[in-house]
């Protein structure tokens, strides 16, 4: 090998090695190169590719095999391969020979399986050729993917060239049709499974994708005479079936049918084979005569999932009842809230309003007014009552009256058919789609603006809510067009859809919503670049200490430690003290994930990251303590050797109670109700309703009243039950689930 100038990573190890730190040399300098950009000094010869400088330094000869089977180790290998610029084949081979398993988890990890053209395909099959037993069955297992994935890919093309000539609104309305056909007798899958509402979901987000992209502009200049004539030859004969009529929008509706299994199978494919593939090591796949095959060596990650799914019902369960709280006090259980007949159905809309604004504003940091993409301030609130009254009247009027009618005639087309003419009979659109013009659309949602303020609602108010909610399907077009790595977001999401001057939405997609995790992935996933997304992530920050200062703790918010070795920690989000015990917080606050893929590159690029910055932060801490007497002071310490523990704190709920870099990360929202004492609120809404209709017991939602700390408060205490999930074990005999 040719003999190699030390660059920024060479140094960084010789000065690390001679500092002689307690942390692994090598592996610190594996995470610089993950999770920082190597320094720009002025006047300084310009570095390397952060990729080329880190794989062809000299460093990485040197690093030992322990460190080789590290999961930061997996890590930074699995960026190797991501990235076509650096080459290092001798370094390869050598970690091949001396650790065939680290090489083949980073392979997996980097998701390869499915870019048969990267370039790192021939770096890898180069390696095999020399050691084929230790790649063999991973390059057969990942080109039977591709063969899989090219299969399933090919189907959705079939299926989906028939529907090309369709405008947006005529594509649209069949899957409006769809929908509504598959109410009451789900839909069947390629594999013979019936097709979750989730499936279905996720399927119509990527067809609604995919015809964005080839739509012409001319589908966005909708206008009564282009709605009429798409109703007239695909709609209206789905809805008023007639023999003479109805066979070209019957075959259309088969082919649409049968896209969306296709959709499903490719979107099942990749999030139920190829990303367990990438990322669980729970599950071993291979190829077995010619077929893909899977064989689980152990069930706890799926323990995990169904755990995080329990977890979840039962959070929505705590900020309802909290909001059923905020809701008496306030007076308003005391008044009519609508019509009389719409009474009770606003109430509920009303109170799971409030409970969505709560958790927005304690665990995301929103305020009462944000802004929206295009600029709109809307008031967070009220955004959140209308979309809640949108849901409760699609409900009503759309798919209980498709209910109730199908109860009757036994027959989905029969049943819409009718829900449509009674409609039609009080002047008003009962279709399975429905649509008006912008203008009016705002002008219909005035009413639910009333406020104290404007007694009669107030118009800019309508227009910043449908903006918030909305999806602008001629800009995303454009979007799409441009980049083929824009998604588009989930509908539920942003379910009122802008076409031209047009408002369209789906009743059923409506009917399918939970509105803080809409909200917040609507904000934090697609508007990130909001000026006031920092001001928020500071709220959660300095909302989480004050609720640690209310149970006693001394708290300091975003400390800087002052020493040289502290310095290089940087800013820390908190720190709490109690009874001698210091706990060091960093906060991290994202958006809801999606996919499993999403899920593993926040466990990856997020919270290692996150758990490395706590290990910094507790040593500074630890140190500074030692020697600041001022600080021991500020925090009301009586010794200068403190018990100093770190934690993260996630807004997101996948990997809770896991260690990174040793710290174990919970979620803000565990930590909330662990300083408010009132587990008692969490509660799995879904069972507990299921069970009263069962039992014939009036619903009840709130556990009796119980305290998490039977020895009373204090810091110890409070980490006790932290660390050993005392607010999920208070409550797990009331869920069925395992805490």
């Amino acid at each position: 090998m040719l003999d190699r100038e030390p660059n920024y990573y060479d140094e960084l190890f010789l000065t690390l090695k001679e500092e002689h730190h307690s942390y692994c040399p090598y592996k610190h300098v594996i995470e610089v190169y993950l999770y920082r950009k190597p320094s720009k000094k002025r006047g300084a010869k310009p570095q390397l590719n952060r990729d080329e400088s880190f794989w062809n330094s000299k460093f990485v000869d040197e690093i030992p095999l322990a460190t080789y089977k590290t999961d930061i180790f997996i890590l930074a290998l699995a960026r190797y391969f991501e990235q076509d610029i650096a080459e290092n084949l001798h370094l390869i081979t050598k970690i091949l020979a001396e650790s065939p398993a680290t090489i083949r988890t980073a392979i997996r990890r980097s998701q390869l399986v499915l870019k048969n053209e990267h370039v790192k395909w021939n770096e890898i099959r180069a390696i095999a050729n020399q050691n084929p037993n230790a790649l063999e069955e991973l390059i057969t297992t990942c080109q039977a993917f591709q063969s899989a994935h090219k299969d399933r890919l090919d189907l959705v093309k079939e299926y989906s060239e028939p529907l090309k000539f369709l405008t947006l609104f005529e594509f649209m309305s069949f899957s409006a049709a769809y929908s509504f056909k598959h109410l009451k007798k789900p839909a069947i899958s390629l594999d013979g499974g019936a097709i979750s509402a989730d499936s279905q979901l996720r399927a119509l987000t990527r067809l609604v994708q995919w015809k964005l992209r080839h739509v012409s502009n001319e589908s966005f200049t909708l206008n009564d005479i282009k709605i009429s004539q798409s109703l007239k030859r695909y709609h209206a004969p789905l809805v008023f079936p007639s023999d003479e009529d109805s066979s070209r929008a019957d075959a259309f509706l088969h082919i649409f049918s049968q896209l969306v299994q296709a959709q499903v199978e490719l979107d099942e494919f990749i999030s139920q084979s190829v990303h367990p593939f990438c990322f669980n090591d729970s599950l071993h796949f291979s190829v077995h005569n010619k077929c893909l095959t899977l064989k689980r060596l152990d069930s706890r990650l799926d323990d995990t999932w169904e755990q995080n799914g329990y977890r979840q019902k039962m959070l929505r369960g705590y900020w309802f009842n909290l909001a059923v709280d905020e809701f008496i006090s306030s007076g308003m259980a005391l008044k009519q809230i609508g019509t009389s007949e719409n009474h009770e159905s606003n109430q509920f809309a009303y109170i799971k309003a409030i409970a969505s604004r709560l958790e927005l504003q304690k665990v995301y940091g929103l305020e009462s007014f944000v802004t929206t993409n295009s600029g709109l301030n809307v008031n967070l609130f009220q955004a959140l009552l209308s979309r809640e009254l949108m849901v409760s009247f699609y409900i009503k009027e759309y798919i209980q009256a498709f209910e109730r009618e199908f109860a009757e005639v036994g027959d989905w087309q029969k049943a819409i058919g009718i829900v449509a003419i009674k409609g039609l009979a009080i002047g008003q659109n009962r279709f399975p789609i429905t649509w008006s013009l912008w203008k009016d659309k705002i002008n219909n949602i005035v009413g639910w603006t009333v406020s104290d303020d404007f007694p009669n609602g107030n118009i800019n108010t309508a227009k910043a809510i449908l903006d918030f909610w909305c999806l602008d399907f001629k800009k995303y077009s454009a979007l799409l067009k441009a980049s083929p790595t824009k998604a588009l977001p989930q509908l539920t999401e942003k379910p009122i859809f802008k076409i031209g001057i047009h408002c369209v939405q789906l009743p059923w997609l409506m009917s399918v919503q939970e509105s803080s995790v809409n909200a917040v992935n609507n904000l934090r996933r697609f508007a990130n670049q909001r000026s006031s997304l920092k001001d928020e992530t500071t709220r959660i920050e300095n909302q989480l200490g004050d609720e640690f200062k209310l149970k006693g703790f001394s708290v300091l918010k975003n400390y800087t430690p002052k020493s040289r070795w502290g310095a290089k920690a940087g800013e820390i989000d908190l720190i709490c003290a109690i009874d001698n015990i210091v706990i060091v917080i960093e906060v991290k606050s994202t958006y809801r994930r999606t996919t499993t893929s999403e899920i593993f590159y926040h466990r990856d690029r997020t919270l290692r990251k996150a758990g490395i910055q706590v290990r910094k932060k507790v040593e500074a801490i630890t140190m500074e303590l030692q020697v600041d007497e001022q600080l021991r002071k500020t925090l009301s310490l009586a010794i200068d050797t403190p018990s100093v523990v770190g934690l993260i704190a996630d807004t997101s709920i996948e990997f809770d109670h896991e260690y990174f870099s040793g710290f174990m990360k919970v979620t803000v929202e565990e930590l909330l109700i662990a300083l408010a004492d009132n587990a008692y609120f969490l509660c799995n809404q879904e069972q507990t309703v299921l069970s009263s209709l069962a039992s014939g017991e009036p619903v009840n939602f709130v556990s009796e009243v119980f305290s998490l700390y039977k020895n009373g408060f204090s810091g110890k205490e409070f980490l006790e039950v932290i660390e050993h999930s005392r607010v999920w074990e208070s409550v797990g005999h009331l869920s069925g689930g395992k805490f």
